[in-house]
Parts: structure tokens; C-alpha cells; sequence
């Protein structure tokens, strides 16, 4: 599939217009190769500009716009948009996490623009709790988030409790109390909640927010998902409606896992 910058038109339907201007132009051409953005709040230095940041966010977005519009398009029935930056923590106006705009939500809002797409849901694995798709959806009835990531005792980023709802009911969390779980936990996850949710919500496109840092050998997980663990929650996802998925890569941080 072809790789592309995602347009203003489609960035800004998740972002606002001060935001987008703001990735384009924080890096200073005369200033220092590497420029770090300070966030106001307790969650550390974790945005890094360079002259090719705006540039390697619009692909991500993109790219997985692209890749959703190819499978509603028939062209293909799955597609695997593998893009950096990441994007599940990306604010409407501010960018955190490594994040600069928030892929999924933008590939959601494009797909919701065709008379054929009326629900969107996104199933997001990654370790973290994907505040950013949260944030942008949590009262987007046509949107169905899920999460399922570590929650308490101050890991990153802090929100995804249970009682996050949003006003229809269509933002789950699933928020592991502990670390070190695996397959079993996660599969028993979909079989309880997951799975009879998905059903019910009967999604024209599902996009998966794949950060693999729930991974056996990630050094900040703390998780044990196999490659295996990983299949099968796939191909349940891929057993649900049309069948349509687009997974987009989100976190990871151990390369030889990452590369399984």
C-alpha cells in the first residue's frame, strides 16, 4: 500500500488547527539537533523535535489512514500500517508520550466519513492506557474504544480506571492491577468482556492499536504476552463483523520481541 502524509483536513479532525501549526513549526532550524518540548505536568521530558518530526508524525497519521481506506476500499480485507511515532497518547492540542497526532483517531474520523462506515472500534493492547484515543472518543458513540493496560501505583500515564465510561458506554478499560501476566489473562479478558462487547457494538472497521510493550522481555511492560497470545487475539478480532482490521503499531521498546 502506498505510504502518505495525512492532510490537514484529516489531522484536524482529531486535532485542533493551533496544535497541528505547533508540530509544524517547534522545530528551530538554527537551534540544537534535538530539541526536547517540557510537558506542565509530572510526565517528564518525553517529546523529542527534530527537522523531521512533523513530517514523520503526518506519515503515521497517514499511513494508517491509508491503510484503513484500502481495506474499506475492498483492495484488501487486513492491512498492518508499521509506523513511529506512535500516536495513542496524543492530547487534541498537546502531544505527550511520544506522541504527536493520534493515528488511530484520524484513520477512525476518515473511515466515519464514508455512508458505509457508521461504527468504528479500536482495541488498543499496548501496555500504557492510551489517554489520547480516550480523550478524543470518550463521548463518540460511533467510536468504541478498548483498552487493556497496566493501571496503578503511577504507571504511566495514570487514567484508564474501570468507571471511565464516557457518556454511552462505549469506552472500556480493562486495567491490570499488577504485572507479569500473559495469554491466559488476556484471552480470559476477551472471552469476558471483550469479545461480547465487540459483538454487540457490530464495528465496520476495527483498528487495533498494537503496542507490543505488553511483551515477554519488554523492559518496561513488565507483562509476559507471547507471540502466540498475540495471534490469538487477533484473529478473534479478525472473526468479528466484516471481518475488516487494521492493526497500527504503537509501543515497544525490546527490539527482538518487537521484531517477533
Amino acid at each position: 500500500l502506498r505510504s502518505r502524509e495525512a492532510t490537514d483536513a484529516e489531522l484536524l479532525r482529531a486535532h485542533d488547527a493551533a496544535h497541528v501549526a505547533a508540530v509544524q513549526t517547534a522545530f528551530d532550524p538554527q537551534g540544537e539537533p534535538v530539541q526536547v518540548a517540557t510537558v506542565d505536568d509530572d510526565t517528564g521530558n518525553d517529546i523529542f523535535y527534530t527537522k523531521d518530526t512533523s513530517f514523520g508524525a503526518r506519515m503515521a497519521a497517514g499511513c494508517v489512514t491509508e491503510a484503513c481506506e484500502a481495506v474499506l476500499r475492498g483492495d484488501v480485507q487486513r492491512a498492518f500500517a508499521v509506523v513511529r511515532p506512535p500516536g495513542h497518547h496524543a492530547l487534541c492540542a498537546r502531544a505527550m508520550g511520544f506522541c504527536f497526532f493520534n493515528n488511530a483517531v484520524v484513520a477512525a474520523r476518515a473511515a466515519l466519513e464514508r455512508e458505509d462506515v457508521q461504527r468504528v472500534m479500536i482495541l488498543d493492547w499496548d501496555v500504557h492506557h492510551g489517554n489520547g484515543i480516550q480523550d478524543l472518543t470518550l463521548e463518540d458513540e460511533s467510536i468504541m474504544y478498548v483498552s487493556l493496560h497496566r493501571y496503578g501505583d503511577g504507571f504511566y500515564p495514570g487514567t484508564g480506571a474501570a468507571e471511565e465510561v464516557g457518556k454511552n458506554g462505549t469506552n472500556i478499560n480493562v486495567g491490570w492491577l499488577e504485572k507479569g501476566l500473559g495469554d491466559a489473562d488476556y484471552l480470559a479478558a476477551f472471552d469476558i468482556v471483550i469479545e461480547p462487547i465487540a459483538r454487540s457494538f457490530a464495528p465496520d472497521l476495527i483498528i487495533i492499536a498494537a503496542g507490543f510493550d505488553a511483551a515477554d522481555g519488554d523492559p518496561l511492560g513488565g507483562m509476559m504476552l507471547s507471540p502466540t497470545g498475540y495471534e490469538h487475539m487477533t484473529r478473534r478480532l479478525c472473526d468479528i463483523g466484516s471481518g475488516r482490521v487494521v492493526i497500527a503499531l504503537e509501543g515497544g521498546y525490546a527490539l527482538r520481541p518487537l521484531a517477533t
